[in-house]
């Protein structure tokens, strides 16, 4: 750009460029060996005017540490937040998946940690991937911040110099050049965006961790394969399901690395300055790492599921979850308003559990008030509650299909997204093959 609009000859283009492939070869390990007391780029400016002549330090002409270290962290994200939102795909597809295949899989619904209502297992599965597939429409809403360029606003007062900030924007695969040189250079809200966007994740995934891990412990719902479980040291009949506790573990540093950015930035002036750009900044690499482990993990974790069918039924049949629908039912009869049956439900309930009766209809029909339409079996229900987003299998299979057009839309967001940045390499290696002529 400095050479197209006159700033520097193309020679000394030429030279700059000559350099660049030697250092790119050696993966600047030159650089990387020299003391740098004021900074990487000082450093990396340095070696050229050592090596070209003072001249090169003409490439810093209508730039600045500040908008250059601003664009190169948007730069540096690209390709974890591009592996981070491909983890999630990965991740909703195996749910969205493993859903179509338990469609009619009777399973218990727990509130307070208890088995409370007739469920199915695609009901649970289609509950993770949608509040997962809002967790991605999170990180997919901050590309656009992502995609705006910050070389040009120099120092946060622009240039008075005649650059072209469209075409290097362009070249680097940007939408947009800076439209505020002072926001260009102070903000680090994709920072904060990033890193809340992540943190929701986590929070999401920990639950989620948290109900595998009710399923697969004590209530023997579900189980995972050897190679996902550990072992204990001492104690030969354990069969640890660890991997699910890393996913809580990491989900809490994620919270941390949030937490530590915005209280870096938190009351520091609006303007460039080492808080925002250094100290806050440098939580989003760890905060994205863990965020994908995390969506790794658990996506190994319910890859492996397997779902007990026999326990669920037997959970079901032993845990009077038809009780809430036997009281609709009695008072839909018009012989009891719905709380005085509840009430009478309840007692039943009580009954039977004192009386070690297997189901409610079993007292039921002992006082005449039960039989197998006021009081249907758990799977019954589970397949015939459709109202507001209830677990019958058409139901759920036509959330489903509005789950999987979303899911299909943002994969095609995001390969459009990386095709624009790969164009722009292209676009980039013909320009400098351009400057350099034949070789």
């Amino acid at each position: 750009m400095l050479e197209r609009v006159g700033l520097i000859d193309r020679d000394l283009a030429r030279k700059v460029l000559t350099e660049l492939d030697k250092l790119q070869a050696e993966n600047f390990q030159t650089i990387a060996s020299r003391p740098a007391p004021r900074g990487s780029y000082l450093a990396y400016e340095d070696y050229l005017r050592s090596n070209i002549g003072n001249e090169a330090s003409n490439l810093h002409l209508g730039r600045s540490r500040n908008d250059i270290n601003a664009t190169l962290v948007k730069l540096k994200l690209r390709a974890p937040y591009q592996e981070l939102a491909a983890e999630i795909l990965k991740l909703l597809q195996v749910l969205c998946g493993q859903a179509r295949d338990h469609l009619e899989t009777v399973f218990p619904l727990h509130t307070h940690r208890q088995p409370a209502l007739p469920s199915t297992f695609a009901h649970h599965l289609t509950a993770f991937a949608g509040a997962l597939a809002r967790d991605l429409d999170a990180l997919l809403a901050v590309h656009p911040i992502l995609n705006l360029s910050c070389l040009g606003a120099g120092a946060g007062g622009g240039t008075t110099l005649p650059i072209l900030p469209e075409l290097t924007a362009r070249l680097l695969g940007f939408s947009s050049p800076p439209l505020n040189s002072i926001d260009s250079v102070a903000s680090r809200d994709l920072i904060l965006r990033l890193l809340a966007a992540c943190a929701i994740l986590g929070s999401s995934l920990s639950r989620i961790a948290e109900t595998l891990l009710l399923w697969v412990g004590d209530h023997g719902l579900a189980t995972l394969p050897d190679e996902l479980v550990g072992s204990s040291s001492a104690m030969p009949h354990k069969r640890n399901p660890f991997l699910l506790e890393q996913v809580q573990g990491k989900a809490g540093a994620i919270v941390g690395c949030f937490v530590a950015a915005v209280t870096a930035m938190h009351s520091t002036p609006f303007t460039n300055c080492v808080a925002v750009g250094t100290e806050a900044t440098r939580n989003v690499w760890p905060g994205i790492d863990h965020s994908i482990g995390v969506s790794r993990l658990i996506r190994l974790c319910f890859s492996g599921l397997i779902v007990s069918e026999d326990a669920a039924a037997a959970m079901l049949d032993r845990s009077f979850v038809n009780a809430m629908e036997t009281a609709t039912r009695l008072a839909l009869g018009g012989d009891l308003d719905f709380r005085s049956a509840h009430n009478e439900v309840g007692r039943l309930v009580t009954t039977a559990i004192e009386g070690g009766a297997p189901s409610l209809l079993a007292v039921g029909q002992h006082d005449r008030m039960l039989n197998s339409e006021t009081s249907p079996p758990p799977h019954v229900i589970a397949r015939t509650a459709r109202a507001g987003g209830g677990p019958a299998p058409d139901a759920i299979a036509a959330s489903l299909e509005e789950l999987e057009s979303g899911i299909q839309r943002t994969a095609a967001a995001l390969r459009d997204l990386g095709k624009g940045w790969s164009h722009a390499q292209e676009e980039l290696r013909s320009a400098i093959a351009s400057v350099k002529g034949p070789t």
